[in-house]
Parts: C-alpha cells; structure tokens; sequence
C-alpha cells in the first residue's frame, strides 16, 4: 500500500503520484482526498479540550473524603458517625479527631472504634444523605448522620430517641430520631434571621459600594468616550438586531465588573472567613466568561463559538472552586445520569454556558437584561437569606448594586451599552449562583432558578427552532424576530419611519418595562414556592405556553412576523 504524506501548502487535498498498467511512466494519475473542513477540525479540537476539562474538573471535584467514626458503646451496641464529604483530607482529618474527642469527653467508658477518611462511599451509604428510608433508627447532625446499631432494636430506638432529648440541651440544634423504614426529611430551611443582622447589614453595603464603583465606571466612560470611541462604539444600523440613533459605547460590561472587583477587595479586606474566599473564587472563575465578551465588544472579531467555549471554562472553573455541579434536577432518569460524576460536570457546564448565551440574546434593548437579572437576583438573595447562606446573598446582592450602576446610564438614555462582556459575566453570574444554590442547600428545589430564569432559557430554545425548523437557517444567525423585537415593531408600529434621535431612543426604552412585567411574573410565584418542585414545575410549563400564545399573536399583527412564520406552510 503506498504512503501517503501531507504537504503545508495544501489546505485542501492530498496528491499521490503511482504507475497504471493502462498509462505509460511518465502519466501520472493523481488521486484527490479532501483533507478535514476547518469547521470539523475545530469541532474536534472542542471536543478535545471539553473532554480534557471534564476530566480535569472530575479529578479535584471528585477528591472528596467523608469523616467516620464508629463508637463501641454499652451492651454492644454502636454509634456511627458519618459526615459529607470535605474537599481535603487534613480537614476530614480534623473532624473526625473532633468527634473522637467529644465522644470520649462526653462518654469515658465509649471507645472509639473506627476512625476514618473514606474518599469513596457505597451507593447504601449514599443514600443516609437523603430522605429515603433506612433499615436503623438515625438522627441527623448539621452536616451528617448518625446511626444507632445494636442486636437489640429497641435498645437501639431508645438510645436514639435520648439523644434528640438532650441535644438542644448540650448541642444547640434538635437531633431529630427517625425511627427505622421511615422517611427522613431534610432539616426544614432556617428563617430570615439565620442570615444574621451584621450579614444583612454588611450585604446592602456591599451592593452600595458597588453600585457606587460601577456607577463612577460608567461616568467614566461616557465623560471620555472621545478618547475610545474607535474601538468602543456600537455603531448605528449595521445588524437586524441594531435598534439605536447614535453610536454608543458597548464596553458597559467594565463598569458591572468594575464594582464586583471593589467589592471583592472590601470583603477580603474586612472578612476572613469563609464567604470572601468565596466571592473571589466566583470573581476569577467569571473572568473567562467575560474576558471573552469583552474582546468581542473591542475587536469585533471573536465568534459566539469562541466565546460560548471560554463561557463553558468559566464554568469548569467554578466547577473546581466552589464545586458547582449540579447534583440533581428533580427529574427520572436525569437524576440517575446526574449520579454519575462526568456527567453531571458536562452537563452543568453546558448548562451555565447556555444560560449565559441566553442572557446576550435578551440583551436587545435599554435596561431589558440588566432589569431582568436586578429581579431574578433579588429573588435569589431572597431565598439565599432564607436558607442561612451569607456568601450567595452577598453575591447576588453585589451583581444587584452593579447592575444599578450601569442603569443609571443605560436607561432610558442609553449613553453605554452592557456589551457582550456585560451580557456573559450577567449571565455566568446568574447561573452559577443559581448552581450553588441547589447545591449547597438540598432543600431548595432545582426548579426554583429554572423558573426565574425560563424567560431567557426558553426565548433560546424557542429562537433556535424558530431559525432550524421554520426559516431553514442557520441557529447562529441574527434576525429582528426574538420576543422583545416583536414586542418593540408591536407598540411602535405607527413610528417606524421616524429618524429622529430622541424619539428612537425613547421607543427603545419602552420595550424593557414589558421584559420585567414578564420577569416579575415568573420571580414572584417562585419566591413563594422555592421547595415545591411540582408547583415550580406546573409555573415553568404555563410560561412556556404563555409565551407560544403571545408570540402568535404578535405574529399576526405583525406582517413581517408572520411572512415568516408562513413560510413553513409553503
């Protein structure tokens, strides 16, 4: 067989020179195989690197090890402690040193019989972090469980039940037994007051400080915008999606992060625990995400590929340091493959980085994204506070002061634009602090930052359909056919001719108010069912419907809207 070789000259073929018994030596036949597009071999270096980093993301995220003890008590019976798993083993350590010490302190005849750092836990031994039943009676610590083992049940029994008779008592949290075969609920979510009056306090500060730094950003940049007009500018009409009379800088996206970085800075400054690690954690892991976005707001250059895969790193980033992976959706069969660590990384990264993609594509008018996201924050610092989680209300309520920052230029007068730096470190932060939540408290159901986000998730999915299916185009194509525009030609159908500047920018402001009607009617039912899946399930299916009604009838008296739509029937 003869041997092939590639030539850098050629992009487009591979030329092989070999005799014919049919043709004389010196009439070659040269025989043409088409090298691989630059399309698929971009395709296959982003399945590379999104292999590598799933990978790379499971290796730290899966070294986790869970504290156990077990303790040898009075007429053979046994005490067995076991606590979630901790990112490092010195800490496990620690508190499986602690317990041993307490136990023996409280109890000098116990011994201690096993004391461990497991990395890896059985499917059965899983299962005491739920609310399924189990076989013995337990109690629940605040981070973990104890079972009560003993040949003699209701010795067993008895000894649980004492336990939650003296634990307010020497512990300060109620031990709650659950007899054996019967559900265990997870602890019911602490109160407002569990987020204490200093956090509260210190989180509305921080949004000020914030909301100070993005506000003075953005003066900043309308006061010199002579001085970056050639490379920061959105220009006037160059796209179905360019509805503004002056060219306007787009590089907003600096200010938003300009405030998350002082906040940042004072919480470092003053805090030294665990929620200002945190937030700089969150603050790097966003930075791809928007770095992305705002090379794309200077150069014009930089693909929605290109940007979609450093939004997709963000989120392995943040995958690594907070350990946001989704653990569950609260839907059969998606559970069972959530299990399954690969899995459950790949998809919550695919996850954030098409929530980010959704909120640039509802970033169409004045104020629309950045009062959207000011809702669905809110809403999440709501439910952040209810469940006792300083360092999520603090994120969200910092994301809040920025985005007041950037509206106070944004709307109505659009003097800057949030950008696509803006739009990606927005989305990005919405959903990975949605992540976190579901992560961090089981209590709170996945379908809760499903609900409050469904507005732009589902204009996506609805748009990629739209282009796929109905317009045979491209689904990265730019169109003036989302919601918003529809919503926009709707109410200000009798002045489209007009040129005037003033004017045109007053219509474009007046699409945003009916965004966050939409937005306030998906936070609100949420905010009040932040634990019941069904019914969260029940409001994210009537949106949906909702939005098919108006788009149609939108479309109907909108002819531009509706040619299109008939070419499907055609």
């Amino acid at each position: 067989m003869p041997v092939c070789s590639h030539s850098r000259a050629s992009t487009s073929a591979i030329v092989q020179t070999f005799p014919s018994p049919w043709l004389s030596q010196a009439q070659p036949i040269k025989v043409i195989a088409p090298l691989l597009s630059k399309r698929a071999l971009t395709s296959i270096a982003f399945a590379g690197l999104f292999v590598a980093v799933i990978g790379a993301v499971q290796f730290q995220h899966g070294r986790v090890y869970y504290p156990h003890v077990v303790v040898e008590i009075q007429n053979h019976a046994k005490l067995e402690f076991l606590q979630e798993g901790v990112p490092k083993d010195a800490d496990c350590q620690a508190t499986t040193a602690a317990i041993a010490d307490t136990i023996r302190v409280t109890c000098p005849t116990c011994r201690v019989a096993i004391k461990q750092c497991p990395g890896k836990l059985e499917p059965e031994r899983e299962k005491l972090f739920s609310e399924e039943p189990i076989a013995v009676p337990s109690s629940r610590m605040p981070h973990g469980v104890v079972l009560y083992l003993s040949d003699n049940k209701k010795l067993a029994l008895a000894a649980c039940r004492e336990t939650e008779r003296l634990s307010v008592a020497t512990q300060g949290f109620r031990a709650v037994c659950y007899p054996p075969n019967t559900r265990r609920p997870l602890p019911g979510s602490p109160r407002l007051q569990r987020v204490e009056t200093w956090q509260a306090l210190a989180g509305f500060l921080i949004l000020l400080l914030t909301g100070f730094a993005s506000a003075f950003t953005g003066y900043l940049i309308v006061r010199y915008e002579a001085l970056h007009a050639n490379w920061s500018f959105d220009p006037v009409r160059t796209g179905p999606q360019k509805i503004h009379a002056t060219p306007t800088p787009r590089i907003g996206g600096l200010g938003v992060m300009a405030g998350l970085f002082v906040s940042g800075a004072a919480l470092l400054a003053t805090e030294q625990g665990a929620s200002g690690e945190q937030f700089g954690y969150l603050l790097f892991a966003s930075l791809p995400a928007f770095l992305g976005g705002i090379t794309e707001d200077v150069t014009k250059n930089v693909s929605v590929f290109a940007r979609l895969t450093l939004t997709i790193l963000a989120a392995a980033c943040g995958a690594w340091l907070l350990g946001a992976v989704l653990p569950r959706l609260d839907v059969p069969g998606v559970d069972t493959l959530l299990k399954w660590t690969p899995f459950a990384i790949a998809f919550t990264i695919f996850a954030v980085g098409g929530v980010a993609n959704a909120i640039n594509i509802i970033d169409g008018y004045n104020g629309l994204a950045a009062g959207h996201a000011v809702i669905v924050l809110a809403a999440l610092a709501y439910v952040s506070a209810q469940v006792g989680d300083s360092f999520l209300f603090t994120s969200a309520l910092a994301m809040v002061g920025a985005l007041v920052g950037f509206l106070i230029w944004n709307y109505p007068k659009g003097k800057i634009f949030l950008g696509d730096g803006g739009a990606y470190l927005l989305g990005f932060w919405l959903a990975e602090v949605s992540v976190l939540l579901v992560v961090r408290h089981p209590e709170v159901s996945p379908w809760f930052p499903l609900l409050l986000l469904v507005y732009p998730i589902f204009e996506t999915l609805f748009s990629i359909y739209r282009r796929k299916v109905i317009q045979g185009v491209s689904p990265g194509r730019p169109d003036s056919f989302h919601l918003h525009q529809v919503i926009y030609a709707h109410i200000n159908r009798v002045h489209l001719s007009d040129t005037d500047s003033t004017m045109i920018t007053r219509r474009n402001s007046t699409v945003a108010p009916y965004g966050w009607l939409i937005s306030f009617s998906c936070a609100l039912p949420a905010v009040f069912l932040w634990k019941e899946t069904s019914w969260l399930v029940a409001g994210s299916m009537v949106f949906c419907l909702a939005y098919l009604w108006l788009y149609r009838q939108l479309s109907k008296i909108n002819p531009a809207v509706s040619s299109v739509h008939s070419q499907r029937d055609r």
